[in-house]
């Protein structure tokens, strides 16, 4: 009797382990189906373009001293860009927050028509890419590689999710004499990371190694950001005054990096009461307005849609 005892309740413990272990299993099911339920939703958000972005407007020009154009060789300017479509691992796939499948593809024509028609390099870096982060940070290998195996005395970063709009303008026109580094603000007091123009020096080789040694601001794979700009963030507000005022440069946002107004119908609707002179974006100089030189679809989860809708007006 004892030993049927001591069986049915090893039996009792078998099972209920078993249980526990299904219902953990069941509770990350539900969480993995929760988190593509929502990354599916956002990523196929409707979204229209704000009325402001076929508005003309002045962008002001930078304060710093620039460069003559004709001081620099046009094919020594290397735009470059990468995404994971290629590379990713499992489990990136898995997780990924905002899907970029097909977003070079998109992009990239448009980018390449640009350079030619300036005799710019263009480089796709995808090959750069470290699965061990996520795929955001390897633009900081990809403008590496390019300043010391390639002839580039400017790199010029841009997201996929960027479109150039106005191919009349040149980067050149706006380089620095004396600067190593182009970065834009962002709300919030804030620099962003999705397009900057570093020149090939010393300090900006040391610049790209302290940004990747920023371990500590690395996101788990899976969230809606990767921690590459909040490391930039803390490193230029962290920066000594006055080697920020040598070294960089900041121009105002629509010189290269103009974020897109995009509203759901709602906010669409919303807008429609107001004049435009009065809503809160017009002549913004942070946001795209017609004759900006890049749109960038920052902040935004449904990148195809949106990308579409900036190829069709790109010139």
């Amino acid at each position: 009797m004892k030993g049927k005892q001591e069986v049915i309740h090893l039996l009792r413990r078998i099972t209920s382990r078993m249980n526990r272990k299904w219902m953990l299993v069941s509770l990350l099911a539900l969480l993995y189906l929760s988190h593509r339920l929502a990354s599916y939703k956002s990523s196929s958000m409707l979204l229209i373009k704000s009325p402001i972005s076929d508005i003309a407007r002045e962008c002001p020009k930078p304060k710093y001293d620039l460069m003559e154009p004709n001081e620099i060789a046009p094919e020594k300017i290397c735009i470059c860009t990468l995404t994971d479509s290629k590379k990713a691992d499992v489990l990136q796939r898995m997780v990924r927050w905002r899907n970029f499948d097909k977003l070079l593809e998109m992009t990239w024509p448009n980018k390449q028509a640009y350079a030619k028609k300036h005799g710019y390099s263009l480089f796709d870096e995808s090959d750069t890419l470290d699965t061990s982060r996520p795929p955001s940070w390897s633009k900081i290998l990809a403008a590496k590689r390019l300043l010391t195996k390639e002839s580039c005395e400017w790199v010029v970063w841009l997201d996929a999710d960027t479109v150039v709009m106005n191919s009349a303008k040149r980067i050149q026109d706006f380089l620095p004499r004396d600067k190593d580094l182009l970065i834009t603000e962002q709300k919030g007091g804030s620099y962003n990371a999705g397009a900057w123009i570093l020149k090939n020096t010393e300090w900006s080789l040391q610049f790209l190694d302290q940004w990747w040694s920023m371990k500590e601001f690395v996101h788990p794979k899976g969230m809606s950001t990767s921690g590459d700009n909040a490391a930039l963030k803390s490193y230029l507000l962290g920066m000594d005054k006055a080697e920020f005022e040598k070294h960089i440069g900041v121009p105002a946002r629509c010189t290269f990096n103009s974020v897109t107004v995009f509203l759901t119908p709602k906010e669409f609707e919303k807008s429609k009461g107001l004049p435009i002179h009065e809503q809160e974006w017009y002549l913004h100089e942070e946001k795209y307005h017609k004759g900006d030189l890049i749109a960038h679809i920052a902040g935004k989860n449904n990148k195809i849609d949106t990308t579409a809708m900036l190829l069709k007006d790109a010139v």
